[in-house]
């Protein structure tokens, strides 16, 4: 037989009710009860973040929430609650990288119900196992001038979502090597993904020209087509 709920996990119960009633006072006042009693109550440190969220206290929304990743590793909403609670600090880079761990724990979540070993797989819908991403960041480390480990690591953060974080290397990697097209494309269309098409358009800019010096063909026509369609968007939003 199941275990009987404590008289914590009723009054959590009773904290929930009060939420759906849109009672959101006693909601908290009862959350704040049981974190009193017992600091380390997950349920009460996911649900009192939320609303506190919703009341404009991010701060210790992420300040609670953290407290909940530290006792619930593998919580895919606490990690996806604090990529929210940085967004809406105007943090976009944080946020993209809880959003990058919800979005492995997601992963693995699925791999765990079709019957797999999320240790043995690589990756799923174009996301890369994090111990490389781990690898690629030592290597980088150790080799801050190493073009290669830069786009490898750049590459593995966009299909993490984490575009933001990919830009860096990515201009890093140009400034050691401001020849290399198929990185201007890179750039370009990380920058698309984080929203900053104008930055992108004086990337396309400058690396057009140059893979079309160097013969790289393949990188120029697409260089030329998003270029094409950011002028064209610019234009429309005008």
């Amino acid at each position: 037989m199941p275990d009987a709920p404590s008289p914590l996990d009723m009054q959590f119960m009773r904290a929930l009710k009060a939420r759906r009633s849109k009672k959101v006072d006693e909601a908290r006042a009862i959350l704040e009860a049981i974190l009193a009693e017992d600091p380390d109550h997950g349920d009460s440190l996911e649900v009192l973040g939320m609303l506190l969220s919703e009341e404009g206290d991010n701060d210790r929304a992420i300040e609670l929430t953290e407290r909940l990743v530290k006792l619930r590793p593998d919580s895919l909403m606490g990690h996806a609650n604090m990529s929210r609670f940085w967004m809406l600090k105007g943090d976009k880079e944080t946020a993209e990288e809880w959003q990058a761990k919800a979005r492995v724990l997601g992963w693995k979540e699925e791999i765990k119900r079709k019957g797999g070993d999320p240790s043995k797989d690589k990756g799923i819908g174009g996301i890369v196992d994090p111990e490389l991403v781990e690898k690629q960041e030592a290597k980088v480390a150790a080799n801050p001038d190493d073009p290669l480990a830069r786009v490898a690591l750049a590459g593995s953060y966009r299909k993490l979502g984490m575009p933001a974080k990919a830009i860096g290397h990515l201009r890093h990697a140009l400034s050691i090597n401001a020849n290399n097209a198929p990185v201007y494309l890179d750039l370009g269309l990380t920058l698309e993904e984080a929203n900053v098409p104008e930055e992108a358009i004086a990337v396309y800019e400058k690396g057009i020209p140059l893979a079309e010096e160097n013969g790289a063909y393949m990188p120029r026509n697409r260089m030329q087509t998003q270029l094409k369609a950011l002028k064209k968007a610019r234009k429309a939003a005008k």
